[in-house]
């Protein structure tokens, strides 16, 4: 599995989830991937179904890491003080 950066909102761990989506013409499953912040509402998809639910976390994992920054920025309520 791809090592999941911190959420670049609150500097929460972040953790990798599918679920089934729909059942395509070859009556095979096809898997949403996910990755989603333990703290706060943050969450990222991934880019398009996946036979397995392996892939559908690695390319949501992907995505995250794409948008992932550092540290999370100053809110303005701490630049107003």
């Amino acid at each position: 599995m791809v090592k999941l950066k911190h959420c670049p909102f609150c500097g929460g761990e972040a953790r990798g989830w599918c679920r089934s989506a729909t059942i395509n013409l070859a009556d095979e499953i096809d898997y949403n991937g996910y990755v989603s912040c333990s703290r706060c509402p943050a969450k990222m998809r991934s880019t398009y179904q996946h036979v397995t639910g392996a892939e559908a976390i690695a390319d949501a994992a992907r995505n995250w890491n794409a948008r992932a920054g550092g540290a999370p920025a100053a809110s303005h309520l701490d630049q107003e003080a």
